[in-house]
C-alpha cells in the first residue's frame, strides 16, 4: 500500500489489526500488510476511539478472528448505530453480543469456526459502511454473499468506492444495476484472495478545505495533486460542486484545480453522494451573496456528532440565519457581509473534526473566529493547521 493515511483512525486500525495478529511493517511511504488465510490468527480488546468507519468495518472483520475480539470507542462512538451492522454479521454467521445497551458500544465478538455466508436483503440504513464492511468479508466467507437492495442504498457512491476497492485487491465481483445506474443487486463469491499492490489516492474528502479557501478568496488558486477527473471517490463530487459557487474548477487525470471568483454565490445543492464534504459546503455558504439549500444530508445527523445541529448553532454565531429539519439546512449570509466583532468568535468543534476544518478555513476568509479543541483534526488530517497556514500566505 503506496501512500496510505496517516492520522488518529488509520493508526487506531492499524493497531487493531496488530491485535488481531496481523504483521504491519510501515516502510516511508509504503505500508507492507502481511496477511493470512483469511482468519486472523488472534483476538483481545480494541478500543477504535471515535472512528465509526473503523469500527463499523471491524465488527465484521472479528468475525474472522480466530479468539474473541472486544471491540469499543470513545463516548461519542458509544451513541453512534452499530446494531444494523451486528444484525447483518450474524444473518452471515457471526456471533457478536453486546456488553452493555443493545444496538450500540462495546460488542464481543466470539470466534466461531468461519463466517458461512449467504443471501442478504437490505434495506435503508443509517449508514452505508455497515454493507461494505460485509462486502469485505464475503470473499472468506463458506458460501459467499448475495446482497439484494429492497430499496435505494444509503451513500450508494461509497458501496462503488467499495467494489473498486474490491477489484484493486483482484476480487471477483457481479453487480447488477436498474435502469438509472443504482445498484440492485451485488453477488461476492467465496474465493482466495491474492497479493495485491495499491497506490491510494489524495483523499478527496481532506482536499476540501484548501478548494474552500481557493475558491473564498477572489484571485487565488489552488491544485490538488494525486486526484483525477477520473477518481471513484464520492467527495470528488464536492470539489466540482465548488462550480455551483462560481469557482472555476479544471480537471483532469492527474489534478484538480480550483481558483477563486470575484464573489460566491448561493447553491441549491443535493450532498447525498458527499456528505463528509457537504460540512464545508454549507459553511462556505455562510460567505456568499445570497441564501444556500442543502437536501440529503440525513446521515449527518449521526456522524462524530450531529454536523446539522452543529452547523447551524456556529453558523448562527457568525451572523447567519440558518433553519434545518432532519436532512436539510438552509443558510442565509449577514446581509452586511462578513462579521467584525470587537472580539474573536469562539466556535465549539463538537469533538469533530470535520466542523473544526471547516470553520477553521472560514476563519481564515473572514478572520475573527477562535477554534474551540483545535486538536480534534488528528482523527483525520493531523497537518491540517500547518497546511492551513502554509495556504495563507
Amino acid at each position: 500500500m503506496r501512500h496510505p493515511l496517516r492520522a488518529e483512525d488509520t493508526d487506531r486500525l492499524l493497531a487493531a489489526i496488530e491485535t488481531l495478529g496481523g504483521i504491519v511493517r510501515p516502510e516511508g511511504e509504503v505500508l507492507r500488510l502481511d496477511g493470512g488465510d483469511g482468519r486472523f490468527p488472534g483476538g483481545g480488546s480494541i478500543d477504535l476511539g471515535a472512528g465509526g468507519t473503523p469500527t463499523r468495518f471491524m465488527i465484521a472483520a472479528a468475525a474472522l478472528a480466530r479468539l474473541p475480539v472486544e471491540i469499543d470507542g470513545d463516548p461519542r462512538m458509544r451513541v453512534r448505530p452499530i446494531d444494523e451492522g451486528v444484525q447483518l454479521v450474524r444473518q452471515l454467521g457471526g456471533h457478536v453480543e453486546h456488553l452493555g445497551v443493545e444496538g450500540r458500544l462495546p460488542v464481543l465478538v466470539k470466534p466461531s469456526a468461519g463466517l458461512e455466508g449467504g443471501a442478504l436483503s437490505v434495506g435503508k440504513t443509517a449508514s452505508s459502511q455497515f454493507v461494505s464492511a460485509v462486502m469485505l468479508v464475503a470473499p472468506f466467507t463458506r458460501r459467499g454473499v448475495v446482497i439484494q437492495f429492497t430499496a435505494p442504498p444509503t451513500s450508494e457512491t461509497y458501496l462503488d468506492l467499495t467494489l473498486v476497492a474490491l477489484a484493486q485487491a483482484g476480487v471477483k465481483t457481479t453487480v447488477e444495476r436498474s435502469a438509472d445506474g443504482g445498484l440492485l443487486r451485488i453477488e461476492i463469491p467465496s474465493q482466495t484472495v491474492g497479493s495485491f499492490d495499491v497506490e491510494i489516492e489524495a483523499d478527496a474528502s481532506s482536499a476540501i478545505y484548501p478548494a474552500m479557501l481557493a475558491a473564498g478568496q477572489p484571485g487565488s488558486r489552488v491544485e490538488i495533486n494525486g486526484l483525477g477527473r477520473r477518481s471513484r471517490q464520492p467527495d470528488l463530487a464536492a470539489l466540482l460542486a465548488l462550480q455551483s459557487f462560481g469557482a472555476k474548477v479544471e480537471a483532469n487525470d492527474r489534478q484538480v484545480v480550483v481558483s477563486g471568483p470575484p464573489r460566491l454565490h448561493g447553491v441549491e445543492l443535493d450532498g447525498s453522494a458527499f456528505p463528509d464534504a457537504a460540512v464545508g459546503l454549507v459553511a462556505l455558504a455562510s460567505i456568499a451573496d445570497s441564501p444556500s439549500r442543502f437536501t440529503g444530508l440525513e446521515t449527518l445527523r449521526v456522524k462524530e456528532s450531529d454536523r446539522i445541529s452543529a452547523l447551524a448553532i456556529e453558523l448562527r454565531k457568525i451572523g447567519c440565519e440558518v433553519s434545518e429539519n432532519a436532512d436539510t439546512i438552509w443558510v442565509t449570509p449577514r446581509p452586511d457581509g462578513h462579521p467584525s466583532p470587537a472580539s474573536p468568535i469562539r466556535i465549539g468543534t463538537w469533538d469533530d473534526h470535520r466542523i473544526a476544518m471547516s470553520f477553521g478555513v472560514i476563519g481564515s476568509l473572514i478572520g475573527d473566529l477562535e477554534i474551540e479543541d483545535p486538536g480534534c483534526v488528528a482523527k483525520s488530517h493531523p497537518g491540517f493547521w500547518e497546511e492551513l497556514e502554509r495556504l495563507k500566505h
